[in-house]
């Protein structure tokens, strides 16, 4: 909801799991951000039963934060799920609890939101991400493109804000009630990665945009969670499996649905990672009844086509 004046209201929602290594450097930075945009937020922390000791350090260090605990896991899309739930504010710095922000961040991304001809239009914001302990970029701009039979994603660079295929949800902007009204993240990707790209892509064909920053950064360790959660082999397995997901519950273009399938079996036999695509692929089917009940529900919308989609710039 908008605040008495008829103003933007902010906050803020992180999904914590075992971050007792790098949650007080987080929440230090996202104190210290949302003081420099001069913004009054909610800070909501919820925690996904966590075994660290990391919701205690949250609770004893963060008094002014909300934290949400549960008994059982529910992984990372349920437990963002929740904290929109629990939030009321207008727009949502969605954020994972390994970033560490630079103290303008807050500031620039509501400047981005703030210098749109229609604000209303603009579904989500992204930033830009560098290495916790190099600061090199390691995330960045990303439009969506047609490849070796797949939608992939292209990465780019700007000197201002722009338009994005894609954005990165755990550094990011966003309209809770967009969010809320497609539905939030889909479960077929859980425990993670590449939800945030779909939801980018449904957001996109009704007409909302998404855009990128390159001047509100953060440090990011990078999967800290997720990588303890499913180990290097795990998340190898976990993106390629979920991009294919991806494919399946958005592409509508029949002639590149056609060239999407064609390409599986080159596919299978490239040697990439740790997790080969044949693994994949079988894990993916195994996930198909879900994909293909989802799938039902996105073809019949309106709006901008696969290859409008992937035609940017």
């Amino acid at each position: 909801m908008s605040d008495a004046s008829g103003n933007r209201t902010f906050g803020v929602v992180i999904p914590n799991w075992n971050g007792a290594a790098f949650i007080e450097r987080c929440l230090g930075s996202v104190l210290a951000a949302v003081r420099r945009s001069g913004r009054a937020m909610e800070i909501i922390i919820t925690d996904d039963a966590s075994g660290d000791g990391s919701a205690d350090i949250i609770a004893k260090s963060f008094p002014s934060v909300k934290l949400i605990r549960w008994d059982a896991n529910v992984g990372f899309g349920e437990a963002v799920g929740r904290g929109m739930a629990a939030a009321t504010a207008d727009w949502i710095f969605l954020l994972n609890n390994d970033l560490a922000l630079k103290e303008d961040f807050c500031e620039r991304l509501i400047s981005v939101l703030d210098a749109q001809p229609d604000p209303k239009r603009v579904f989500a914001i992204g930033a830009r991400t560098l290495d916790w302990a190099t600061g090199a970029p390691n995330h960045g701009g990303q439009l969506a493109r047609w490849k070796d039979g797949l939608i992939m994603q292209e990465p780019f660079e700007s000197d201002d804000a722009a338009e994005a295929g894609f954005f990165q949800a755990g550094a990011c902007l966003i309209n809770r009630n967009k969010f809320n009204e497609l539905g939030g993240f889909a479960p077929i990707f859980a425990p993670g990665y590449w939800e945030d790209y779909d939801l980018a892509w449904q957001a996109r064909r009704r007409g909302w945009s998404v855009m990128y920053d390159p001047r509100a950064n953060a440090y990011h360790l990078g999967k800290g969670s997720m990588a303890e959660r499913l180990g290097d082999y795990g998340l190898s397995l976990t993106l390629k499996r979920n991009h294919l997901l991806f494919v399946w519950a958005n592409l509508s273009d029949t002639g590149l649905l056609a060239k999407h399938f064609a390409s599986l079996p080159k596919l299978v036999l490239k040697k990439e990672g740790l997790a080969g695509w044949g693994r994949a692929l079988i894990a993916a089917l195994e996930r198909l009844p879900a994909v293909l009940k989802l799938r039902r529900t996105r073809m019949g919308v309106c709006g901008k086509s696969d290859r409008e989609l992937m035609e940017q710039r």
